[in-house]
């Protein structure tokens, strides 16, 4: 329901950046934009939950069955500004959802399964095997236990700070969080659900995927505190939650490498609690390169100009802490994957950028880079091979030549000093 809201936000806005006019016309094949008039009609007029659920599952199947084999080619102009009806009344539908979704807490459920407590059967058909169809009339929805999941979606998807804290806030109150740990489990007790919700109940508790440490999961809700700028939530967890800041001795594996899941306190052997094990390949790298990246250069770095320029601004939104108290030396790889040793001045904080640019912060006073009090870029120093001279740059980003050198690897290191 989240990603479907997003989704359509997503186009709303796409739309609205290109600021093509209502009156125009998108060419659409013919299977799907009579699906989208169907829908829209159903969306605009059936209030009754059970009715629209059957009547937009018609369609979706009809729709199906059309373009099984492929579509017949003919193409349908549909004016921009049905497009925007359809969009807004996805956006209505899914808000409903989401707010019969909270539970008898006010807490936001994710997963649910229906009995079907009255239904009539259908003309039988000349099967040999018997069956009758028939048709569900009534349903007794479970709510079943809360799910980290539904939370990062739900945050994805938060474009208001205040509402982004009371989700946060809630997960924090919640089953979710392991007050021992310090860490987010995957999901609430399970073991007074039927075992026909799948495999995840066949666990026992604190293990595998019933209500373990998931680090895919727990990194994705983490990424999103960043992603919406939830600074202080975001580093109130960074080191209680992420995997290089953690005790060896308690993880049972190097911090250098990530692991499947972690055994949450909600297991009986006290013994594990907190040790990494991997059943198969984890995701949450990907998650933590993201976060990565938005700690040391911000969103959408790269960005056109007015005048067709590419530019370049560093946004980076790290915690004054992070910053080096004293003189150091780092030993790094550069384009060539040649191994260089750097010495550093207290007071910065550096990172390689795609591998092939080495940056440096300097930030004197070690401040915060976000916030209302950040703060602000005075100069950078561009160093290219062989060149001794670094090219000064006294503004807060960098366009045209410059940024396209650093998008290519041809800068070998960028010093950006904060003032």
């Amino acid at each position: 329901t989240f990603e479907l809201k997003r989704l359509g936000a997503f186009l709303s806005e796409a739309l609205a950046k290109v600021r093509i006019k209502d009156n125009a016309t998108v060419p659409i094949f013919e299977e799907l934009a009579n699906f989208i008039s169907g829908l829209t009609h159903v969306l605009a007029f059936e209030s009754d939950t059970l009715g629209y659920w059957k009547k937009s599952n018609d369609l979706k199947e009809h729709y199906r069955a059309y373009v099984r084999q492929g579509i017949e080619g003919n193409e349908i102009d549909i004016p921009v500004s049905e497009i925007r009806h359809f969009l807004d009344l996805i956006a209505a539908r899914t808000d409903k959802g989401i707010r019969a979704a909270k539970n008898s807490k006010g807490y936001l459920a994710t997963y649910f399964y229906h009995d079907v407590v009255k239904y009539e059967s259908l003309e039988k058909h000349d099967r040999e095997d018997g069956d009758v169809f028939v048709r569900p009339l009534k349903f007794r929805k479970h709510v079943l236990p809360l799910f980290l999941e539904g939370y990062v979606h739900a945050l994805r998807v938060e474009k208001n700070h205040a509402n982004a804290k009371k989700l946060y806030n809630q997960v924090r109150k919640s089953d979710l969080f392991d007050k021992k740990l310090k860490m987010y489990k995957v999901n609430a007790d399970l073991s007074g659900e039927s075992e026909e919700i799948g495999r995840t109940r066949i666990f026992p508790a604190g293990w595998l995927e019933n209500e373990s440490i998931w680090l895919h999961m727990e990194y994705k809700f983490i990424l999103e505190l960043l992603r919406g700028e939830m600074y202080e939530e975001f580093y109130t967890n960074l080191h209680a939650a992420l995997v290089p800041f953690l005790k060896p001795e308690e993880y049972g594996r190097s911090v250098l490498e990530n692991c499947s899941f972690l055994v949450s306190s909600a297991h009986e052997d006290k013994a594990l609690h907190g040790q990494g094990f991997i059943a198969r390949l984890s995701g949450s790298t990907a998650e933590f390169m993201h976060i990565w990246l938005l700690m040391n250069i911000g969103k959408d770095p790269f960005a056109v100009s007015a005048k067709g320029a590419l530019t370049l601004t560093f946004k980076p939104a790290l915690a004054g802490a992070l910053f080096t108290k004293k003189e150091s030396t780092v030993v790094y790889r550069d384009a060539k994957d040649n191994r260089k040793s750097v010495k550093l001045p207290k007071n910065s904080y550096t990172f390689n950028l795609f591998g092939t640019t080495l940056v440096v912060y300097h930030n004197p006073r070690r401040r915060n880079t976000f916030g209302a009090n950040k703060p602000s870029i005075k100069e950078m120093r561009f160093t290219y091979p062989g060149k001794g001279k670094p090219v000064v740059i006294s503004a807060r980003f960098v366009s045209g030549a410059h940024a396209r050198d650093i998008r290519d690897g041809k800068v070998e290191r960028v010093d950006v000093f904060f003032g």
